[in-house]
């Protein structure tokens, strides 16, 4: 079996079974190309806007998100913050998340943040919590529409 490759993701990456691997938090495949692209363009003008892939046997299977927030507090010290972390289905239970989680926290260690916190739900809180994450506060959401 094929181990993945842990990276940033690429323009290339983008129909590459990226935008399908969301499918599983929301549907996202169905985007236009040239939307999608201007996306990609914006956040990877921000070097605080990480997306990391696994790439396996040339194919997006696997991502998540890791924005990296500066503040005042803690003497201007930065928090790093995931979000959207997915496998593709076909794929679970090969370890991917596991390493993707990993290859981010190393980036956010990296950078210097005193803290990465996410939000989930309490089906997955045992794979958080596996990799070292502990329950601190309840996340309450705020719906603009």
């Amino acid at each position: 079996m094929s181990q993945p490759i842990i990276r940033e993701l690429r323009k290339e990456d983008i129909l590459n079974g990226f935008l399908t691997t969301l499918d599983a938090l929301r549907k996202a495949s169905d985007i236009r190309t040239d939307k999608a692209m201007k996306i990609f363009e914006k956040i990877n003008s921000n070097p605080d806007h990480i997306i990391a892939v696994a790439e396996l046997d040339g194919k997006i299977v696997g991502t998540t998100t890791l924005l990296i927030e500066q503040k005042f507090i803690h003497d201007g010290g930065v928090v790093g913050h995931i979000e959207d972390v997915v496998v593709n289905k076909d794929y679970h239970g090969q370890k991917i998340g596991e390493k993707i989680m990993k290859y981010v926290l190393e980036i956010a260690k990296n950078r210097g943040c005193y803290k990465t916190i996410l939000d989930c739900t309490d089906d997955v809180k045992p794979f958080y919590e596996k990799l070292g994450f502990k329950e601190i506060a309840n996340e309450l959401r705020f719906d603009h529409v």
